[in-house]
């Protein structure tokens, strides 16, 4: 059932303007530690600038960050996209190789796993894998799903999404009825219940109400975090980044104490941890030079309501002869080498006559008879995706990839990255990053627009920025 959003801030106390943001970036900076942000898809980062991302994570590459002191640094694991049972050994592999990267260099670390904001993707197993680890054996999970930049708050322990006049309860959306992660609990106590399939009681979870954060010291907050019982899940509940600085900044003294957490969150939950000072929306100019350049590249693979909508308002504004449909069903079906080289040929000559060209999935999903057959569908989808990035031979003046696993495919089994660094949003949520020289096309700038973020024009206006 919606709620007027008016209606629960008339409810609550008045928001603490504290500028614990600041505050966060002193305390953070004291604990003289590495921030590892784990992250199951690429657009983890819509909240952050001038980071470094990662899509390798062996020993020596992790104890390259720690060398250099970087205070963060994101590993890009695609593990939405994965079975259950191959997400469990790579975040086995991932935190042991952290631990001996830890040793040999002696820096401290934190970890973040950061997941959906729509409570999509394998909660258990990648809790579980981190839980497991001897840093954590007596840590507690801290779970907070917020991302503001895209409506998602959790009040009263519900997680809802809000369009900035109401609150949807996220079990009434059509992301609780995803054909992987689908789910029947918008109360985040009963939620993590269901997930753990009963192995996790109420009486091993407890939660931080925005009253508390509102009311309480961070003196009491810090004490209450503190004691809680090791190895037990705490919600967070916030409506703001007032809200989430202050609860951040109470973690931060926590740990300073010698609690130790894990965090499994979603994004906005980032910079307000580290103290990152928000910078505005990029401008076209930012990443793009004003030298006449070729086209730019749009591919939508997301086949989320949002995405659909999005792409439909763009197809409206775009002529025919700069767009590509994929048929998913040939796809699928036939041999691809005869299709795939069809429209290589016509991305190539529309991006030399300086056309953006757009290429997208046919809207209708095919599923499998079970999770994994699903996810089998989408990664032969996904590499007829990325055949067409590793086959064209004129350079893009940017690529758009509209879709999480969309984005993360292209990126590195297309573009061939390994690392890269994030310079910011051009949208809110919509992170812009620039390609490493190991790339296809060193430098380029490469958006990756989230599937569940933005209204009906965002798609469109993006492409008039860049234009």
């Amino acid at each position: 059932m919606n709620i007027i959003l008016s209606e629960i801030e008339k409810e609550l106390p008045v928001v603490d303007k504290t500028d614990y943001r600041s505050q966060n970036n002193s305390l953070f900076s004291q604990l003289h530690r590495t921030c590892i942000v784990i992250d199951d898809d690429p657009t983890g980062n819509q909240t952050v600038h001038d980071i470094t991302l990662l899509t390798k994570w062996d020993v020596e590459t992790i104890a390259n960050q720690f060398r250099k002191q970087n205070p963060i640094f994101f590993i890009l694991t695609n593990s939405r996209s994965l079975t259950s049972s191959k997400t469990s050994i790579i975040y086995n592999e991932i935190i042991s190789n952290i631990t001996i990267a830890s040793t040999i260099t002696q820096r401290r670390f934190s970890i973040i796993s950061r997941s959906d904001s729509t409570l999509r993707g394998h909660f258990v197993e990648e809790t579980n894998a981190l839980q497991k680890a001897k840093k954590y054996k007596d840590a507690i999970t801290v779970f907070i799903p917020a991302m503001f930049e895209g409506g998602r708050v959790t009040v009263n322990d519900i997680h809802y999404i809000s369009d900035s006049k109401q609150l949807t309860p996220v079990n009434e959306t059509p992301f609780s009825k995803d054909h992987s992660f689908g789910y029947t609990e918008a109360n985040l106590v009963s939620w993590i219940i269901e997930k753990t399939k009963n192995k996790i009681n109420s009486s091993e979870i407890s939660t931080f109400s925005i009253s508390e954060i509102r009311t309480q010291s961070i003196q009491q907050l810090s004490r209450k975090i503190i004691d809680l019982t090791p190895n037990t899940y705490c919600i967070v509940n916030t409506l703001n980044y007032s809200d989430l600085d202050k609860i951040s900044h109470a973690l931060l003294k926590a740990q300073k104490a010698g609690k130790t957490i894990l965090f499994r969150t979603s994004s906005s939950f980032v910079p307000s941890y580290i103290g990152l000072i928000t910078k505005g929306l990029l401008k076209a100019r930012d990443f793009i030079a004003d030298l006449p350049q070729n086209g730019g590249l749009l591919i939508v693979g997301s086949y989320v309501q949002k995405s659909s909508d999005q792409l439909k308002y763009l197809l409206k504004h775009c002529n025919p002869e700069n767009v590509i449909e994929i048929d998913v069903h040939q796809a699928l079906n036939e041999d691809t080498s005869t299709y795939i080289k069809s429209i290589i040929t016509v991305i190539n000559n529309q991006l030399l006559r300086h056309n953006d060209i757009v290429i997208y999935t046919s809207r209708k999903l095919i599923t499998g008879k079970n999770t994994e057959s699903t996810i089998d569908i989408a990664s032969k989808v996904s590499y007829l995706l990325t055949s067409l990035i590793r086959k064209i031979s004129t350079r893009p003046k940017y690529i758009l990839a509209k879709g999480g696993i969309t984005s993360h495919d292209i990126a590195v089994h297309g573009l061939g990255m390994n690392q890269s660094n994030v310079l910011g949003q051009i949208l809110p949520g919509v992170p812009v990053w620039e390609m490493g020289n190991e790339t296809k096309f060193p430098k380029l700038p490469y958006i990756v627009f989230p599937g569940n973020v933005g209204d009906e024009k965002s798609l469109h206006t993006i492409t008039q920025k860049l234009s």
